[in-house]
């Protein structure tokens, strides 16, 4: 995949606030649309890019942020249910993990929920 050019519009997963005591979140990680503001040229992170991020309570901009492509963690082949596998479960103990995007992370527009 091509990175995206300066200025194009992309998705920034958010991380949410810390956890309460309680184990609520005051914010919880959701996409953002970010406008891309630098390519980077590390090559050991070469799908690394700068974001300004647009949150709805104001800006947070990052200069090293990851790709993420929100992909499933695959189960073992003897899972006992692997037709269960995100209905309605998000995990098994098999290892399967539904796809979900990394906080502080981009991805393309258009691969998010929300």
């Amino acid at each position: 995949m091509a990175l995206p050019r300066i200025g194009e519009t992309v998705h920034y997963v958010s991380h949410g606030t810390p956890h309460q005591s309680d184990g609520s979140q005051a914010y919880t990680s959701r996409c953002r649309a970010a406008i891309v503001t630098e390519q980077t040229s590390d090559p050991d992170h070469p799908d690394q890019i700068g974001l300004a991020v647009l949150n709805p309570t104001g800006l947070h901009f990052d200069r090293a942020v990851p790709l993420h492509d929100g992909g499933a963690t695959p189960s073992t082949e003897d899972c006992p249910n692997p037709e269960s596998h995100g209905h309605p479960f998000r995990y098994c103990a098999c290892g399967w993990m539904e796809a979900s995007f990394a906080p502080g992370s981009w991805h393309p527009m258009g691969s998010c929920d929300s």
